[in-house]
């Protein structure tokens, strides 16, 4: 039977398309003919722009939250850099926003800054059905 852990995987430090990751468990790499889900489409043919704390593109499919990094978003949606770089920038000052404490902004100032942020996401969901025409329907849920 061993010792409890003999069966421990060894930690393993690996290379991600944005920089280094590191995994308790070594991820294998993708034998031709595999199906590898980072290369997956959107499930459905809606696209949710939702935001939620620690997202920062906030773009979910049927199934859930869509990967975020500039590749697939590329490759899958056929969105361009500068919009990558509008919805990346929109969720990191909505969770800025978000993790702001509560004393620091008077009600108004509150209320002013979301107003903001929900004018900046409706400019961008407009800019999402530009570049992805008749492909994907865009539904956008405010918070």
């Amino acid at each position: 039977m061993g010792n409890p852990g003999d069966h421990v995987l060894p930690p393993h430090l690996g290379d991600y398309p944005n920089g280094a990751y590191w995994s308790a468990v070594r991820v294998e790499p993708v034998t031709e003919g595999e199906e590898d889900d980072y290369d997956v489409p959107p499930i459905g043919d809606v696209i949710h722009f939702m935001w939620d704390y620690t997202v920062n593109v906030p773009l979910w499919d049927a199934e859930g939250l869509l990967p975020e990094e500039p590749e697939w978003l590329r490759r899958q949606l056929g969105l361009g850099n500068k919009l990558i770089e509008a919805l990346t920038d929109w969720g990191s000052r909505m969770n800025h926003l978000d993790g702001t404490p509560w004393g620091q902004k008077s009600d108004a100032e509150w209320e002013q800054a979301y107003r903001d942020m929900d004018a900046r996401a409706r400019d961008l969901v407009e800019r999402l059905r530009r570049e992805l025409g008749t492909r994907y329907r865009v539904v956008y849920k405010p918070w």
